[in-house]
C-alpha cells in the first residue's frame, strides 16, 4: 500500500513526528512503536512521548538521530526525504525560538550532513533484524540492520531510566562542541558519573571514532592510567615507544569523545594526561567526572548539583504541586522497580516531599532509600532518617562498593582530605544552614593556647585555604546571596547529610573531641550573640532593612545557639541576650508564635531572683508578643514586671520603652489618668537620654493618650515630632505609626483626602516588610475613610484583605481601635446588600499582601511617599 499523501499544510512538530512514526515503512505494513522508535534514536521512551504530546522539543543532536532513523526505516516519501526532513527541521527549529526564555538560536538544516546520510543510507540493506541486533552493531561499530552507522562504543545499556536533568544535558552537550574539554565536578552519590554516561548516549552519532567510558575507581597506580586508557581503546603498547606517545599518535586522528570516570583520588595524573591530549588531538573531546576540578588549562568546570527537591512552603503540600520534581521522579521510579504500583497522592505528597528535602535530593541517597521501601512504610522511611547512615545500605550488588551504602560513599571522600582539612570539615557541622567566611574563621578556628592541644589547631589564617580545597573537593556548597537590600555575599553550607556525617566524626574521638565539640557549640552561640547584639541599635535606624536582612540569613544559626543555651551544656544568659534582641525582629517578621516559644522557654529556665537586663529584655518582648496576639491579662502581668524589674535595674532607656506597653494596657482598661502619667514618664526618660528613636517612639503613645483625651492640637502636635524623629533616625517602617494617627485626627476631622494621604503613605511604607501587623492597622484606617466617602464596596474590600493578612499572622483588632472597627463594619452591612456585601468580601479575601498594598494605592502607589501632607 502507498504512503500515505504528504500534509503540505504546515503542522506542528509533535503532528509531524506522529505522522512519520504512524506511517508504515516500505515492505512493512507495520507502524512503528513509540518504544521501538526510542530505541532506534537512542533516547528513553518518556522523552519520546514528550515530544509527541508538544511538551517538549527534540534539540539539534538528537532531531539528526531521529531524522537519521527516519531515513534508515524509510518513513521518508522516496523521492521527497529532503524535502520532509527539512520541512520537520524548521517546523522543530521555529517552535523552539518562539518558546518563552529561548536565548539560543536553533540551526539551520544541513543539506550536505543529510545528503551524505543519503548516500549512506542508499548503500545498505533495508533489512531489519530487530533491536537487539541493532543493540549489538552498535557497541561494534558496525552499520545496524536498518543501515544507519552506529559509532562505536563501550557504554551499556543502563538498567533505569535517566530522570530529569534536561537542562543540564543541553548545556553540558554545548560546552563539549565548543570547548571539547568539560569537568563534572560534585559531591559523592549526586550523579556524576550516570550524567557523564547519559551525555556520551545522546551524542554517541556526533563522534564517528565513538564514545568510551574510562572507569578509574578501582585503579589504585596512577602509573597504570595509560594502560587502562589503552586497554578501553583497544589499542596496543608499541615497542620502543612509551604507551602515552602511542595513545597520542592513534587520538590525534580520531573524532572520539572519551570519558574518564571517577578522577579525584588520581586527579594529578588525569590532569596531566588530560591537558597533554587536548592539546594535541583536535577533534578529541573530553569528558571528566571528579570530586574536584583537574585545574588545568582548556578546562571547563561543571558543578553537577543535587536534584531539586520540594520547596519547604507553609501552603499544604499535594501531589500535582511536586509531581515533576526531579527528585521527587527519581525516587518514585526507584520504588516503582520494588512496588509496581506504587503511586503519588496527596495523601502521601508531604511524606515523599520530606524525605526528598532530608536527603538534599541526593540521586544515590533517594536510591537507597527507595530500596528499604519493601521493609518500611513512607512514614517508618522519613523517621528512620535520622539514622540514615545504618538505614541506607541497600545499594545493588554490582555496584561500585563505594555505592552501596551512603557511609562508604562519604567515607570515600572523607579518608582522601588531609587532617586539617577533616578537621575544618567535621567543624563546619556547627552550623546550622549556610554561613559566611568571617563566621568560620570565628568559630571554627582556634590556637592550641585554647584547648591545651596543638591536635585541635587551626589558625585563622589557615581556614580561607582550607576552604578551598573543600569547596574543590564539593565538599562544601557555595551558595550566593543577594539580599533584597541589593547587597551580595557569598555563602558555603554543607548538604543536610554531609553535616551529619560530619557530627558523627566529631562525636567518635572520645575525650578529645567533645571539648573541641564543647568549644565549637560555645564559640558558635557567642559569635551569633554578637552578632545581634550588633544589630540592635541597628534595628531602630536607617538600617533597618539591612540588618533584618542578615538576621533572616542567619535564622537557622539563631536557633542553633538558642537551643544549645538551653541545654545542659548551654549557658541560659546566653540564649536570654540574643532573645532580647530577636523578639524585635520576630515581632517584624511576622513569626510570633516561635518568637514566644523561644522567649517562654528560656524565662522558664530563668530563676526568678535574677534581675539583670537580660532578663527584663526577655520579658519585655514576650509582653509586646503576646499583646499583639490578644491575651490582655498575661500580656498585663509581663509588662508590669519588666516595668518592675527596669525601675530596680536603674536602666532609664529600658524603662522608657517598657512604659510604652504599660501605656496601651492602661488606656484599654480606661485608666486615662494613669496611662497619661506613665507616658510623661516614658517621653521625659528619653528625652534625658538622648535616644532621639525612643523619644520619637514615646512622643507617639503620649500623642494617643491626649488624644483619647480630647486633646487632638496636643496629639497632633505629638504624632508630627514622632514622624520627624522616625525621618531623622530613618526608620522609614516605624514612621507608619504616627502616619496612622494623623491619618485617624484627620477622619476624625472629616478631613478625607488629607486623611487619606496619610494612610496611603503609610501603607506605601509598608511594602518592604515582611511582618503585616502595621500594614492591616493602615489598612483599616484607610476603610474608616473610604466608608465616610461613601465607597462602601471599596471599604468592604479593603478590611477584608486586612483581616485576611491578620489572621494569618494571628494578630487581634487592638482593644483600643475595636469600637471603631466594629461601627464600620456594621454600618457597611447596613449599607451595602447582602450580595454586594459578600462579593466585595471574597475579592479582599482572595488578594497576596502585594495585591491588597497595589489594591489600596492604585496605579500610583510609587509616589505616595513623596507628597507634602499640608
Amino acid at each position: 500500500m502507498p504512503h500515505a499523501e504528504y500534509e503540505r499544510e504546515p503542522a506542528s512538530p509533535d503532528q509531524l513526528l506522529r505522522l512519520f512514526r504512524l506511517r508504515p515503512g516500505v515492505g512493512n505494513k507495520k507502524k512503528l512503536r513509540q518504544i521501538d522508535l526510542a530505541a532506534l534514536v537512542g533516547v528513553e521512551p518518556r522523552t519520546l512521548q514528550l515530544w509527541e504530546s508538544g511538551e517538549r522539543l527534540p534539540g539539534p543532536d538528537n532531531l539528526r538521530g531521529l531524522i537519521g532513523v527516519l531515513l534508515a526505516e524509510r518513513l521518508l516519501l522516496p523521492g521527497e526525504e529532503e524535502q520532509e526532513a527539512r520541512h520537520l527541521w524548521e517546523t522543530v527549529a521555529q517552535a523552539y525560538e518562539e518558546r518563552p526564555g529561548t536565548y539560543r538560536r536553533y540551526p539551520s538544516f544541513d543539506e550536505r550532513w543529510f545528503r551524505r546520510l543519503l548516500r549512506e543510507a542508499a548503500h545498505t540493506s533495508g533489512a531489519k533484524d530487530g533491536l537487539h541486533q541493532e543493540t549489538q552493531a552498535g557497541e561494534r561499530g558496525e552499520h545496524t540492520s536498518s543501515g544507519v552507522p552506529h559509532p562505536p562504543t563501550n557504554l551499556r545499556p543502563h538498567p533505569t531510566a535517566f530522570i530529569g536533568r534536561d537542562s543540564e544535558l543541553a548545556e553540558i552537550k554545548q560546552l563539549l562542541v565548543h570547548t571539547r574539554f568539560v569537568t563534572l565536578t560534585g559531591a559523592g552519590g549526586c550523579g556524576k558519573t550516570r550524567l557523564a554516561q547519559q551525555v556520551g548516549e545522546d551524542m554517541r552519532h556526533q563522534y564517528a571514532d565513538g564514545v568510551w567510558l574510562v572507569e578509574l575507581a578501582t585503579l589504585s597506580d596512577a602509573a597504570l592510567l595509560p594502560g587502562l586508557i589503552a586497554t578501553t581503546l583497544a589499542q596496543q603498547e608499541q615497542p620502543g615507544h612509551p604507551l602515552l606517545e602511542t595513545l597520542v599518535a592513534v587520538l590525534q586522528t580520531r573524532r572520539m569523545l572519551l570519558i574518564l570516570d571517577n578522577c579525584e583520588h588520581l586527579v594529578e595524573a588525569c590532569a596531566s594526561i588530560a591537558e597533554h591530549l587536548h592539546a594535541i588531538c583536535p577533534s578529541l573531546a573530553l569528558l571528566i567526572t571528579s570530586r574536584e576540578a583537574l585545574n588545568v588549562a582548556g578546562e571547563t568546570v561543571w558543578q553537577v548539583a543535587p536534584l531539586t527537591v520540594p520547596i519547604r512552603s507553609l501552603q499544604p503540600v499535594t501531589a500535582a504541586k511536586i509531581r515533576e520534581i526531579e527528585a521527587v521522579q527519581l525516587f518514585l521510579a526507584r520504588v516503582r522497580l520494588l512496588l509496581p504500583h506504587f503511586e503519588l497522592t496527596d495523601q502521601n505528597a508531604l511524606v515523599i516531599a520530606s524525605i526528598c528535602q532530608q536527603l538534599d535530593g541526593l540521586p544515590l541517597a533517594l536510591e537507597l532509600a527507595a530500596a528499604r521501601m519493601n521493609l518500611l512504610s513512607l512514614e517508618q522511611l522519613a523517621e528512620r532518617l535520622e539514622d540514615r547512615f545504618h538505614l541506607l545500605t541497600a545499594g545493588r550488588r554490582t555496584a561500585l562498593p563505594r555505592h552501596q551504602t551512603l557511609r562508604a560513599t562519604l567515607d570515600w571522600s572523607y579518608e582522601s582530605l588531609s587532617l586539617q582539612e577533616r578537621r575544618l570539615f567535621r567543624r563546619l557541622s556547627v552550623f546550622a544552614g549556610d554561613c559566611i567566611l568571617e563566621a568560620m574563621e570565628a568559630i571554627c578556628a582556634w590556637p592550641a593556647t585554647e584547648t591545651d592541644s596543638a591536635g585541635l589547631t587551626i589558625e585563622p589564617g589557615e581556614v580561607l585555604e582550607l576552604l578551598a580545597q573543600l569547596v574543590n573537593k564539593s565538599l562544601v556548597l557555595t551558595v550566593s546571596a543577594h539580599g533584597g537590600t541589593g547587597s551580595h555575599t557569598l555563602r558555603y553550607r554543607l548538604l543536610e547529610t554531609m553535616k551529619r556525617y560530619g557530627q558523627e566524626q566529631l562525636e567518635e574521638r572520645g575525650g578529645k573531641i567533645s571539648q573541641e565539640s564543647f568549644l565549637l557549640q560555645e564559640r558558635h552561640a557567642r559569635y551569633y550573640l554578637k552578632l545581634v547584639e550588633q544589630a540592635d541599635r541597628q534595628l531602630r535606624s536607617g538600617a533597618r532593612e539591612i540588618w533584618l536582612e542578615q538576621l533572616r540569613a542567619e535564622q537557622e544559626n539563631l536557633r542553633a545557639a538558642l537551643a544549645w543555651s538551653l541545654s545542659s551544656q548551654g549557658e541560659l544568659e546566653v540564649g536570654m541576650r540574643i532573645a532580647g534582641v530577636l523578639y524585635w525582629f520576630w515581632l517584624h517578621e511576622g513569626i510570633w508564635s516561635e518568637g514566644r516559644s523561644w522567649l517562654e522557654k528560656l524565662l522558664a529556665g530563668e530563676p526568678h531572683y535574677v534581675e539583670s537586663i537580660p532578663l527584663v529584655r526577655a520579658i519585655h518582648g514576650l509582653s509586646i508578643l503576646v499583646w499583639v496576639q490578644g491575651e490582655r491579662h498575661l500580656a498585663e502581668h509581663l509588662a508590669r514586671e519588666a516595668v518592675a524589674l527596669a525601675r530596680r535595674g536603674g536602666d532609664n532607656t529600658l524603662l522608657a520603652s517598657t512604659l510604652r506597653l504599660l501605656v496601651q494596657i492602661e488606656l484599654s482598661q480606661g485608666n486615662q489618668r494613669t496611662a497619661r502619667e506613665l507616658a510623661e514618664e516614658s517621653v521625659r526618660l528619653a528625652h534625658e537620654q538622648g535616644d532621639h528613636w525612643n523619644l520619637a517612639s514615646s512622643l507617639r503613645v503620649l500623642g494617643t493618650v491626649l488624644q483619647m483625651q480630647g486633646d487632638h492640637t496636643q496629639a497632633e502636635q505629638f504624632y508630627q515630632e514622632s514622624l520627624r524623629g522616625f525621618e531623622e533616625t530613618g526608620d522609614r517602617w516605624e514612621q507608619t505609626g504616627p502616619l496612622r494617627s494623623l491619618g485617624h485626627l484627620a477622619w476624625m476631622r472629616e478631613e478625607y483626602e488629607l486623611a487619606t494621604r496619610f494612610y496611603t503613605r503609610s501603607i506605601a511604607l509598608c511594602q518592604g516588610m515582611r511582618g503585616t501587623w502595621f500594614l492591616t492597622r493602615s489598612l483599616e484606617g484607610l476603610a474608616r475613610v473610604v466608608c465616610a466617602q461613601g465607597d462602601f464596596t471599596r471599604a468592604v474590600t479593603l478590611l477584608a484583605t486586612a483581616e485576611k493578612q491578620r489572621t494569618a499572622l494571628g494578630e487581634v483588632v487592638p482593644p483600643t481601635a475595636r469600637a471603631n472597627y466594629d461601627d464600620t463594619i456594621s454600618f457597611l452591612h447596613t449599607s451595602l446588600s447582602s450580595q454586594a456585601f459578600e462579593e466585595a468580601w471574597h475579592l479582599g479575601s482572595s488578594m497576596s499582601r502585594e495585591q491588597s498594598i497595589a489594591y489600596a494605592l492604585g496605579s500610583d502607589s510609587g509616589t505616595f511617599s513623596k507628597r507634602p501632607l499640608r
